[in-house]
């Protein structure tokens, strides 16, 4: 699904805005290290399609907090770009939230109307979409695109506003480290490699000093080299400016270079939260354990990767397992198919499972329920 190009808000209409734009006293950012920035609490979210309804969430918990780096991880169709863009307000028209609350810093962003989204969107909650070229606009400068967005959240004051705007996309630019700014701020997307485009992307995101960026696969498509560039640029932006950065991604050794704690999503579950060193010392989740299993290391063989059996189950069907993973799960009782596990966010290590790696086999517990 491709983000819609008015993503991050078009230029008001009617001329520049009269000064800056006063701070919402709605938010007041997860001053305490205690308090979330964006807490969200059993969400659910389903796409009504011609084929049938897919419930592509259910039940999602998921906090984060000021200048945290959170990864978010899960194979591909495990629900995790659908649960940014439901919080953006940009998701499908098909798409239809059924439960659950995501309050950020105050606000609950489900029951906000689209106005006050469109007023937070690139201000401050910034996306950095999985493919630049197609998030930029292809046939307008750069510089301009950054300028937009200064100009809708109104970022930018003074006798000169133009000059004013234009200085702060120059800087944009240098902030992302592209090299000779005043010059590349006249350029086209199509006139700059797909790394350069990452930059921009970067740049446009955190224009406006966001408090929370949402990163998705920022690193599609680029060699290992530039993949490493654009990692270190958002991550040494986010601790810079204590921004809190939900990265979103299928590789699980990428998320362990640069996260401080990952959320493991699988079939629309959040099934597993912990510190980054924590969950590979000892992963508590069957799945989370078959993940890294088939992860490549540095002294891995092709005999010792072991694949996660199955596939992810089709998220039409009417008869789903309570935990989605019980049909590719070695350690599943009929609880399991019967009873949705809750993952408690409130835990330093929280696992949604019935039994947890480290603990007894199941056998006991299914001949009971049996």
């Amino acid at each position: 699904m491709t983000p819609p190009r008015s993503a991050f808000g078009a230029p008001p209409q009617g001329g520049a805005p009269s000064g800056p734009a006063e701070p919402d006293p709605r938010l007041p950012l997860g001053k305490s290290p205690s308090i979330p920035l964006l807490d969200v609490k059993d969400f659910s979210l389903e796409f009504r399609t011609r084929s049938g309804t897919v419930r592509a969430l259910e039940g999602v918990n998921l906090s984060l907090r000021k200048g945290e780096i959170v990864g978010l991880v899960g194979e591909s169709g495990s629900g995790k770009s659908v649960l940014s863009y439901a919080l953006l307000g940009i998701s499908d028209r098909a798409a239809k939230v059924t439960g659950g609350t995501a309050v950020f810093g105050g606000l609950d962003l489900l029951q906000a109307d689209e106005p006050t989204l469109a007023g937070l969107r690139g201000r401050e909650i910034s996306m950095i979409f999985q493919s630049p070229r197609t998030a930029l606009n292809p046939i307008r400068q750069v510089g301009l695109q950054i300028e937009d967005v200064l100009r809708r959240h109104a970022a930018a004051s003074g006798p000169d506003l133009q000059t004013s705007l234009r200085q702060r996309a120059v800087q944009a630019l240098r902030d992302v480290a592209i090299a000779d700014p005043e010059r590349r701020i006249a350029a086209y997307p199509f006139e700059m490699s797909g790394g350069m485009c990452q930059r921009v992307m970067i740049a446009l995101a955190l224009a406006c000093k966001p408090s929370l960026l949402i990163a998705d696969e920022p690193t599609t498509g680029l060699d290992v080299t530039t993949q490493a560039a654009v990692m270190d640029l958002i991550t040494g932006l986010a601790r810079e400016r204590q921004m809190a950065t939900l990265f979103i991604t299928h590789d699980l050794a990428l998320a362990a270079d640069y996260c401080d704690r990952i959320v493991v999503m699988h079939a629309g579950h959040a099934v597993e939260s912990a510190p980054t060193a924590s969950l590979f010392a000892s992963p508590r989740h069957p799945y989370t354990a078959r993940l890294m299993s088939s992860t490549p290391g540095a002294r891995s063989t092709i005999a010792s990767l072991q694949p996660v059996p199955g596939q992810l189950p089709d998220l039409r069907r009417e008869d789903l397992p309570a935990c989605r993973f019980a049909e590719r799960c070695e350690r599943a009782s009929p609880r399991c198919r019967s009873e949705r596990p809750v993952l408690d966010t409130s835990q330093p290590h929280a696992v949604a499972c019935w039994h947890p790696m480290h603990e007894a086999a199941p056998a006991a517990e299914a001949e009971h329920h049996v």
